[in-house]
């Protein structure tokens, strides 16, 4: 299914709809769907970063691994305006987390709860100065505002696995004190998989 929105194109993929549709009739987990929603909330929180700052991207398609923000080649964005792109995202988290957490107090419902600590562990996990990450690209492009590309890219590699690296140690002993839990070993698989993909930041 494709559409336009004020000039655009917006793709939804039948992966995408299979796999709503699928969450929906299984009746998954109110963790899950509120994990999606979250996770959807934060690339709006991008796009519409993007929007706002008048650099329109080409097109939008819903995935099975979520939104996928396709950037018109054409229009050049800037440093800045990049490093607000990228705080999009986590700041979006930050404000729904905020809200629940005011809320809470008049609201006191467990999925009020769950959806703050959702957002929180989202922004925080993006905001981590990792490659394909939001605070990898922020780190990338801080950089590069007094550095040259070479020396960007190279701190962003060394900070990178430096990370994945605690992430991969804390996760083997997670699993090995809950006998069960190995999220973050694949978490950390997941992301020095990423990044040896491409030499993209």
């Amino acid at each position: 299914m494709v559409f336009n929105i004020k000039g655009i194109k917006v793709e939804i993929t039948f992966p995408f709809v299979a796999f709503v549709s699928f969450v929906i009739l299984l009746d998954a987990p109110s963790n899950v769907l509120i994990t999606v929603l979250s996770s959807m909330l934060h690339e709006t929180g991008h796009l519409f970063t993007m929007i706002s700052l008048g650099n329109k991207p080409e097109k939008v398609r819903f995935e099975l691994t979520g939104i996928n923000i396709i950037r018109n080649q054409e229009i050049a964005i800037s440093t800045k305006n990049e490093i607000l792109i990228s705080l999009g995202g986590p700041l979006i988290n930050a404000i729904m987390t905020a809200v629940c957490c005011i809320a809470l107090p008049f609201y006191n419902n467990e999925k009020v709860l769950i959806f703050a600590c959702i957002n929180l562990i989202l922004m925080t996990f993006n905001l981590l100065p990792i490659k394909k990450l939001d605070g990898g690209r922020i780190l990338y492009f801080l950089l590069s505002m007094k550095f040259d590309f070479m020396f960007s890219s190279k701190v962003l590699k060394v900070t990178s696995l430096c990370f994945i690296s605690i992430i991969f140690v804390w996760g083997i002993y997670i699993f090995v004190v809950s006998s069960y839990n190995f999220s973050l070993i694949i978490i950390a698989v997941f992301l020095f998989i990423s990044y040896f993909n491409d030499n993209e930041y």
